[in-house]
């Protein structure tokens, strides 16, 4: 595939107004609400249409309909009045399981010095730039006095806070216990649906990589970046042309699927096909750093678990970012989706200090919990141009997992699927936090005892 366009740069939010119905199939009527479409004036594109091609046509082709027959799950895009009574219809006679409007999802993650900036605003106008470890600095002690205030002690397994030199590798790699495996992921396939991937970056030539573009109006690479932070964290090099080691499953063959549009958004379009096609070309991980805001009282989409379900019954394993639309301490958001479907892994982040980081969301919604936590915060990886920065974000919790499970996919065969989650979960060290926003706890690529 050629390099991105940059001049090809959505505006925030474009290819998202013309949003359509996703409509969910009872699983022994599949064959017949296809045909009801069809039979209806719908012309309908299958997914498996589109399965040889480099990238999924921005109109299927002039189709209606798109379906995905591993999920039972089609897209509606056009008439959606002609649709109504069409789907009361089927769903009377139970043919159609539920129907919702397409809804849009975005990238959870960015730099960390656009973070920095808005702490630059003061109210007789505009202060110099702050310094970069001037301010972690004072956000770590801001942490250690609310904790001491709060009367929270060490305790007996927990993790211990810990000065990270990261002249060699990375905090992240380090406080997951990473450098310390001797696996690589050679053999595993791990999927990284985002923005999309720059494969000309210095630090992954002659790697292993197939790309596909499942998003709307888009270029073919990554223009925002997102995408390519992300691989690097999960995918990145053993050894990279500079700076400390960044990346965990440095032999994984590394599946780029481009969902996110050059703004960062995308829909439930193409992050459904993108999820088929990870799993068509036998991906044992999906790793989805991308989300939608939820509110209190919302239930996880039925459509994610079902489709989190088919994805962990074939041996893949869907690991995605819990959402970052928290203000802590004042504002703790619910898990956002897909993250809250109780068949995909949802990772919250925690900082340097093993807490949660302040946008990092939580389980507020009943049986819609954080499964587990990873670094997230000032977080380097790659970036396109062979450049490199700091982001922040549950997006960059995320691929910590995605490249651990990668390595435990790679020690035991039987490490698939659903014993893939289990063996994570097990793996993982307690902190002090609530489950509700960290889950079983820290992600480690060890156990404890391990040698």
């Amino acid at each position: 595939m050629a390099k991105s366009t940059r001049g090809r740069v959505n505006a925030p939010g474009d290819g998202t107004s013309g949003l359509g119905m996703v409509v969910r199939f009872t699983p022994k009527a599949r064959s017949e609400g296809v045909q009801q479409l069809e039979k209806g004036g719908f012309r309908v594109a299958s997914s498996k249409d589109f399965r040889s091609a480099v990238a999924v046509p921005n109109d299927f082709e002039g189709a209606d309909v798109q379906y995905f027959e591993r999920f039972g799950i089609a897209i509606v895009r056009r008439d959606g009045e002609r649709l109504k009574p069409m789907l009361q219809n089927a769903m009377q006679r139970k043919v159609v399981s539920a129907a919702r409007p397409e809804r849009s999802y975005r990238a959870l993650g960015g730099p960390l010095t656009k973070r920095l900036d808005l702490a630059q605003a003061t109210a007789g106008g505009v202060a110099a730039p702050l310094d970069r470890d001037y301010l972690l600095g004072y956000r770590d002690a801001v942490n250690e006095l609310v904790d001491r205030l709060l009367g929270k002690k060490g305790a007996e397994g927990l993790v211990a806070r810990a000065a990270f030199d990261e002249t060699s590798n990375t905090w992240g790699l380090q406080a997951i216990r990473a450098i310390e495996s001797d696996l690589s992921g050679a053999g595993i396939k791990v999927a990284i649906l985002d923005t999309g991937f720059d494969e000309t970056h210095q630090d992954f030539v002659g790697r292993s990589v197939t790309k596909k573009l499942f998003a709307t109006r888009s270029s073919e690479g990554d223009v925002h970046g997102h995408g390519t932070h992300c691989i690097g964290t999960a995918c990145g090099p053993l050894r990279p042309t500079s700076g400390p080691r960044y990346g965990i499953a440095h032999e994984a063959e590394i599946y780029a699927g481009k969902v996110l549009g050059d703004d960062g958004f995308g829909t439930d379009r193409s992050i459904i096909a993108g999820m088929e096609w990870a799993l068509d070309e036998g991906c044992h991980v999906i790793s989805m750093s991308l989300g939608a805001a939820t509110q209190i009282g919302d239930a996880p989409s039925d459509d994610y678990e079902q489709i989190g379900q088919v994805c962990l019954d074939a041996g893949t394993l869907v690991v995605a970012a819990a959402g970052n639309e928290s203000s802590r301490p004042q504002q703790i958001a619910p898990v956002g989706s897909p993250a809250n479907a109780s068949t995909i892994l949802g990772v919250g982040a925690v900082d340097r200090s093993f807490v949660p980081a302040s946008f990092s969301c939580g389980g507020l919604n009943p049986g819609q919990e954080v499964d587990i936590a990873a670094p997230g915060v000032d977080i380097f990886s790659s970036l396109p141009d062979d450049k490199y920065d700091r982001w922040d974000g549950t997006s960059m919790a995320t691929p910590h997992v995605a490249g651990v499970a990668a390595l435990i996919a790679q020690s035991d065969p039987k490490f698939r699927g659903w014993a893939l989650w289990a063996r994570l979960i097990q793996l993982t060290k307690p902190l002090s936090s609530p489950g509700r926003d960290v889950g079983k706890g820290l992600l480690q690529a060890r156990g404890s005892g391990e040698v």
